[in-house]
């Protein structure tokens, strides 16, 4: 039972509203020391603006915080942090300028032009690194890590300033197994009673480390689950305020005539050539650690990376090599990994933005055909905004997601190559966007969708490639596939 004396963190009465939007309405909580609290809810739920408010990234409207029973008016995140509150945010806080070290221990930096011992932070910085499990050089610049290995240092940097409580925000999204990750939290929460909140979308994580859980839902706390309550069925209901049947549902489709014809491709990750085929109707998914080759592949198809050799084909058509243009002109669209770097401009509009795929130079824009097809894809794929206007920014991480997902449909494509289609994700959204995968497969259109979530892929594909270390480690059915079998053609091993 929680009592005064081992409060860490108690919020009374928070309130935060962007414009017509009530963000937050109302929420109380309270986090004891040594504690783990998942927070869950549906994209635009409230669990970010929460988090953001809590390491000082913004501030509420109504309503207070305390910190072991202090009260907390922070002017910015460098006060979360003296209060020992440290949060790894969806998006990388990053200086990708900036060595490894120089952003695992950035919270040193206290003065400009101050003097800065090179040896010892590299040295300072690997502890904490090999503290998550990430083997880099700390003095590689930061833009080099891959996307997973980027996640594991900005949790590094987290946990070098010694928090009370730790926020992870959609952490795990980017790592294909959390295990490692979740033993340090485990570990620092019993030893040095750390507490910490994790927000996820992915059940089976809330089961796996929550003491409890929170649900938010339109921005109000509307329950609470102990330990021994935690099912997928429970949290999902209490999220989405409905039950959720067959999660996946797949179509039972006839796989039709080739589509995707992919001979020797080699990648700038795949040194080995990659060959593979797609039919009309099938979804083939591709599986692999982290610096597996997953989004190079994808990103190679859709013309985005040069193949260094090989060829492909789409419906008996050669396309050209490093052609973003002629492949989407043949009907392949990529729905690519960071929305944020590559699927999105930030400060437009979300029409800006959906008709991104349209815009030609010296070609006129048909803006009232672009506001109808924004304002009905809004629709169509459940995005929380109060305008089709506002910008994309202003849209939690699932809510740009469908964004990205919105536009590529829009094109009507042949091939749908999808990487990480539900990172950040809800289990409702994730739910509607199966849902539209298999709308678009009963249509004849071929889908490819790299994943780190493995459960994913066995209950959306009709066969899964895996990659390990940029080779094709081996392919499995659907009716083969298991978690284990795929985890360990992941890490190199033999097929069981």
């Amino acid at each position: 039972m929680t009592t005064t004396a081992n409060v860490v963190l108690h919020a009374d009465s928070l309130g935060k509203s962007y414009g017509a939007v009530r963000a937050l309405d109302d929420v109380s909580l309270t986090i004891a020391e040594g504690e783990i609290v998942a927070l869950a809810g549906e994209n635009g739920s409230g669990k970010s603006t929460l988090a953001k408010i809590f390491a000082g990234a913004i501030e509420p409207d109504v309503g207070s915080f305390s910190i072991s029973g202090e009260r907390c008016a922070f002017r910015g995140p460098h006060d979360a942090l003296v209060a020992g509150i440290a949060l790894v945010a969806q998006e990388p806080t990053v200086v990708p300028s900036m060595t490894v070290a120089e952003n695992v221990l950035l919270h040193r930096f206290r003065r400009p032009l101050s003097a800065v011992r090179s040896r010892r932070m590299k040295r300072d910085a690997a502890v904490h690194l090999a503290r998550v499990g990430l083997d880099v050089d700390p003095g590689l610049p930061f833009a080099a890590l891959a996307h997973g290995e980027r996640e594991l240092a900005e949790v590094a940097k987290a946990l070098s300033t010694e928090p009370r409580l730790l926020i992870l925000d959609e952490a795990t999204t980017r790592l294909p197994d959390a295990e490692h990750l979740f033993r340090v939290i485990e570990g620092l929460c019993d030893e040095r009673g750390m507490s910490a909140i994790i927000i996820t979308h992915r059940l089976r994580e809330i089961r796996r480390v929550a003491h409890r859980a929170l649900v938010l839902r339109d921005g109000r706390l509307v329950g609470e689950l102990a330990r021994d309550d935690l099912s997928d069925r429970r949290i999902s209901s209490m999220m989405v305020g409905r039950e959720l049947v067959d999660l996946y549902a797949k179509p039972d489709v006839v796989v039709g005539a080739p589509l995707l014809r992919v001979h020797a491709i080699v990648t700038d990750r795949c040194s080995v050539p990659i060959s593979f085929d797609l039919a009309e109707g099938e979804i083939l998914g591709i599986a692999g650690l982290v610096g597996s080759g997953r989004s190079e592949l994808l990103e190679t198809i859709a013309g985005t990376r040069r193949a260094h050799s090989g060829t492909l084909m789409v419906a008996g058509t050669a396309l050209p090599n490093h052609a973003t243009r002629s492949a989407m002109a043949h009907g392949v669209c990529l729905v690519p990994e960071d929305r944020w770097a590559q699927g999105l401009v930030r400060f437009d509009s979300i029409v800006g933005n959906h008709a991104l795929s349209r815009h030609r130079a010296l070609r006129p824009t048909d803006r009232r055909s672009e506001r109808r097809r924004a304002r009905a894809d809004v629709v169509r794929f459940g995005i929380k905004t109060p305008s089709i206007d506002a910008p994309v920014s202003t849209l939690s991480g699932g809510n740009a997601q469908k964004v990205v997902l919105a536009r590529a449909i829009d094109q009507r494509p042949k091939v749908l190559l999808l990487d990480e289609p539900t990172r950040g994700v809800d289990i409702g959204a994730k739910a509607e966007i199966y849902a539209i995968i298999g709308e678009m497969v009963s249509r004849g259109v071929g889908v490819v969708v790299a994943s780190s979530d493995l459960l994913e892929l066995i209950g959306l594909c009709d066969r899964i490639l895996v990659l390990h270390e940029g080779e094709v480690a081996g392919e499995l059915a659907r009716s083969d596939a298991s978690e284990e079998s795929l985890a360990l053609l992941s890490a190199g091993g033999a097929r069981v």
